[in-house]
């Protein structure tokens, strides 16, 4: 199954100890390098002999690791290996082609004006506001690259949007039969239901690290990364129902929204993850309202397409 969107996190959160996260196939290496450096403006940092894979770096932190389809022999696939463990996170993401390469950046608009001094004059932009700007950028060997930028929003307006969720997927999903929510945007994507079931077991996950912020404000959370393409196929996203799901949606967001009211600077309070980032209750009710507002706007996008 081909994966929604794949999230390249900004700066240190990507890294680790100096290892890169996204994994891209590619057809012919060369190719995609020239593209990627002369296009995009990345830069080159090694090359792996006989051209079989390559270490680019993404404007300052972030690095990517390309590697060239097709058959190998005993010898190069030993070699090959050896470099993909340098460069490479244990588990890096690895999407297919037509899936969207998220990027984050601290301005959509210099990249935007970076990639027109390029020869990008026709770029798709979308933003919400209060929470995120995005300029969408197809690139070689099928992946659309999306740089994103955070947007800024009050404690009331997170708030808004994180109780606004609530009807947001009751609605989109209202009425569907069960054949419907089999339904896709294109063939390889995810369904109705496997985007529903997902949007919430981020939340489940999401919300454990909330009720730390809460209950113990500065404490160190030690969670583990969320896979979400091991969870779609262990959980069997394809082919459960998500009537009772829905409901838990509810309840879950109006216990956190109880919870913050309750509590005085609730959304000032923070965890400490295990790479020393702080995160804000705020930040992850953001996070959490704009990630269920981009699969919800899958399932409307779903909808019209099949017309029901």
């Amino acid at each position: 199954m081909m994966t929604e969107r794949i999230f390249l996190m900004k700066g240190k959160e990507t890294m680790s100890h100096g290892k890169a996260r996204l994994l891209l196939q590619v057809d012919n290496l060369q190719k995609s390098v020239s593209f990627y450096t002369r296009q995009l403006g990345w830069e080159l940092v090694e090359e792996a002999p006989a051209g079989h894979a390559a270490l680019i770096r993404i404007w300052l932190n972030d690095e990517v690791v390309m590697v060239q389809r097709g058959q190998l022999t005993k010898q190069e696939h030993e070699v090959l290996e050896a470099y993909l463990t340098r460069w490479l996170q244990p588990k890096p993401f690895s999407p297919r082609a037509g899936d969207l390469v998220y990027i984050g950046v601290s301005s959509v608009n210099e990249v935007e004006k970076s990639l027109q001094e390029n020869g990008w004059n026709e770029l798709r932009k979308e933003e919400e506001k209060g929470h995120i700007r995005k300029v969408f950028v197809p690139a070689v060997d099928g992946y659309t690259f999306v740089f994103w930028e955070e947007l800024f929003a009050s404690d009331d307006e997170i708030t808004k949007m994180y109780a606004e969720g609530i009807d947001e997927l009751e609605c989109a999903v209202d009425g569907l039969s069960e054949k419907q929510l089999n339904l896709t945007e294109a063939p390889g994507k995810w369904s109705v239901r496997e985007q529903v079931l997902h949007l919430i077991d981020l939340e489940l996950v999401t919300i454990h690290k909330v009720k730390f912020a809460l209950a113990e404000p500065g404490r160190t959370y030690q969670g583990n990364r969320f896979s979400q393409d091991d969870w779609s196929v262990s959980l069997h996203y394809a082919a459960r129902p998500i009537t009772n799901e829905v409901q838990l949606f509810r309840s879950l967001r109006q216990h956190i929204l109880g919870l913050c009211e309750h509590l005085p600077g609730a959304l000032e309070r923070t965890v400490i993850t295990t790479n020393n980032r702080e995160e804000s209750v705020a930040s992850l009710l953001k996070m959490m309202a704009g990630h269920a507002r981009h699969h919800v706007r899958a399932v409307e996008r779903i909808r019209e397409l099949h017309g029901c």
